[in-house]
């Protein structure tokens, strides 16, 4: 069965139209583990890191806000 991923948040941090960063809440099957992936792309660099849900929730920020009101917060129209 393939990791099952599903993003969360996402922001450009420019100048370029490309340059961006974006959070996805991933489950590899195989493994049981969730993450939290986080993957930069800019026009010199790009690259991925992976959090452990319980690391991630430990830091401050709107990706961590993100992920949180995905998991809790009933939408409007529910």
């Amino acid at each position: 069965m393939a990791m099952m991923n599903r993003k969360f948040y996402q922001n450009w941090r420019g100048p370029g139209p490309n340059d961006q960063d974006s959070w996805c809440l991933v489950f590899d099957p195989e493994t049981l583990r969730l993450l939290v992936r986080h993957e930069w792309q800019t026009s010199r660099h790009n690259g991925l890191d992976e959090f452990e849900v319980a690391e991630f929730l430990q830091q401050d920020g709107a990706a961590q806000t993100a992920l949180i009101d995905s998991l809790f917060l009933v939408p409007a129209d529910a």
